[in-house]
């Protein structure tokens, strides 16, 4: 689960995206429906993912959307498997995963 095959590219254009930015803001395929639902002035509560704010003209700035990013680890027989999962809003994502070798208790 490198962050290479967990992330995709969403590209947007029109008249209701902001131009020319590059936002590194996480959001997933789930999040589509919400902003195009929002985009025609419907209510999107109920549903996964979350409305892409940061993307839309006249929204939140991309660089000042509050997140929290924390990492998990599970140990079991001398390996670890570590996960590293961002969430805004109500929504998580996963930004990346690994496996590790415990070290040796000294």
């Amino acid at each position: 689960m490198s962050p290479w095959t967990v992330r995709n590219t969403w590209l947007a254009w029109g008249a209701d995206f902001k131009d020319a930015i590059v936002d590194h803001t996480p959001a997933s395929n789930v999040d589509i429906t919400p902003t195009i639902l929002a985009l025609h002035g419907l209510d999107a509560r109920g549903l996964d993912g979350r409305v892409l704010r940061e993307a839309i003209e006249g929204g939140v700035d991309h660089e000042k959307v509050p997140s929290e990013t924390r990492t998990y680890h599970v140990r079991h027989r001398g390996y670890e498997a570590v996960i590293q999962v961002t969430e805004l809003a109500h929504q998580r994502y996963i930004d990346k995963g690994w496996r590790t070798a415990e070290r040796a208790a000294q």
